[in-house]
């Protein structure tokens, strides 16, 4: 999420960014502590530290759009009542753009629109087969089991985390990703199409690579009882996806934050 923010943060238009930094110089902590943070980056994170408060919690729905890998999408059943991530992008973005807002709705918007649109960009915040987007599969990732405090780790995580992490060592630091060059036939080709695309991009990805590779396991009607050992082949295949869709996720963010600000 902070790299994601640090790109799109990059890719600002002058006016986009001076009311970036308007908003953000009054941001808060979920406590309602000031917070310090003056970056797209370092606010990135908010909506997953504001899941420790009870208010925080409720929105838990809103990270992810549910849409099935097998069978056919149905937005009222994945969706219902507007609690995921394509509804809540849609509407903090009509509340960022809001002369009727306060500074601080428009400064909560704006957090989470940096947040959902990075979330939208993990494939298994974009998909589910019947295992709540990964998260009841066990992995054991290049032999290790152990995920504190959350218990072992599983399909969801290694894509959320252990993944990134790795690639970021592999790769000599968040920097190498957020400051890589962008050029402007890529950044228009990466911007094209609009959330709904996006998240349909991201579910492709899932049903392609993340549960079919996995050698034996996937189908539509049966349920991954082992533990998966993930290792060099998955990891090979999974490592150029997981740095191309960061790359679109800030690319996509910074046009919905200058559609949004830069008027």
């Amino acid at each position: 999420h902070r790299m994601v923010g640090d790109i799109a943060s990059r890719l600002l238009t002058p006016q986009a960014a001076q009311r970036v930094r308007a908003l953000l110089a009054y941001d808060r902590l979920a406590d309602g502590s000031p917070s310090g943070r003056t970056t797209l980056g370092e606010v990135a994170y908010w909506s997953d530290e504001i899941k420790d408060y009870p208010w925080g919690k409720r929105a838990g729905s809103w990270h992810f759009d549910d849409v099935p890998v097998c069978g056919v999408p149905d937005p009222e059943h994945y969706c219902k009542g507007g609690n995921c991530a394509s509804a809540q992008i849609a509407r903090h973005v009509e509340l960022l753009k809001s002369p009727r807002a306060t500074r601080r709705q428009r400064t909560e918007a704006l957090k989470w629109v940096v947040h959902l649109v990075g979330d939208i960009h993990q494939p298994l915040h974009a998909a589910n087969r019947h295992d709540r987007g990964g998260n009841l599969v066990q992995v054991s990732f290049f032999g290790l089991r152990d995920n504190p405090p959350y218990g072992t780790i599983n399909l969801h995580t290694i894509w959320d985390v252990h993944m990134v992490q790795r690639l970021i060592s592999e790769k000599g630091g968040e920097a190498s990703f957020v400051s890589a060059p962008i050029g402007e036939s890529e950044r228009r080709r990466l911007e094209d199409g609009d959330v709904a695309t996006w998240i349909a991009e991201s579910t492709q990805i899932a049903r392609a690579t993340v549960y079919s590779v996995i050698p034996g396991h996937f189908s539509c009607g049966g349920k991954i009882h082992d533990v998966l050992e993930i290792g060099d082949a998955y990891y090979a295949m999974a490592a150029p996806i997981v740095e191309a869709q960061i790359r679109k996720a800030g690319v996509r963010l910074a046009r919905i934050l200058n559609e949004a600000l830069g008027e």
